[in-house]
């Protein structure tokens, strides 16, 4: 199996990367919504109600007996708002990584591994990783970014000898 250029496994880390990218963001906006209904509606008590009524009656009524969600529901309003932006920063950052991450499987599925623009894609990579592993409180996400940042010196020196390869061919 190839790793690299056209029909490879970068090619098609690269097509899935793409797709994903898209996926997230209709989710993410689907469960915004739902999420933002879930928590600032009032539990509606009528199981004839119609509409939005019907699905809000049908949600409360599944979570009235969740300890935790009951926990969340006894929150301050002002406490509650802070659930949306949390989950919108969380969700900036992954796509954020995800376009990264394509822009990198991109230039290995055109054989382009030891260049500048990789040297660049894999740092940033690596900061927005920190960002999401702290934010997440993910560890696993914290030792993929420490492990991507040893990647990105090889590939810095890696960069340099395909430089001065090319310049003496």
């Amino acid at each position: 199996m190839k790793y690299l250029g056209k029909k490879s496994l970068s090619s098609f880390l690269s097509g899935i990367l793409h797709v994903s990218w898209y996926v997230v963001l209709v989710l993410s906006i689907i469960a915004s919504v739902t999420g933002a209904m879930i928590l600032f509606s009032t539990p509606v008590e009528d199981p004839a109600a119609s509409g939005i009524a019907k699905v809000n009656y049908y949600m409360f009524n599944e979570l009235k007996n969740d300890e935790d969600w009951q926990m969340i529901k006894n929150l301050p309003l002002a406490v509650r708002f802070l659930f949306l932006p949390y989950f919108w920063v969380v969700v900036a950052l992954l796509l954020q990584i995800i376009n990264k991450s394509q822009c990198l499987f991109t230039n290995f599925k055109n054989d382009v591994v030891f260049n500048k623009s990789n040297v660049c894609v894999i740092p940033k990579i690596c900061k927005l990783l920190i960002g999401f592993s702290i934010i997440t409180c993910n560890f696993s996400s914290l030792l993929v970014s420490i492990i991507l940042l040893i990647l990105c010196g090889i590939f810095k020196n890696g960069t340099a000898l395909q430089e001065e390869h090319d310049l003496t061919v």
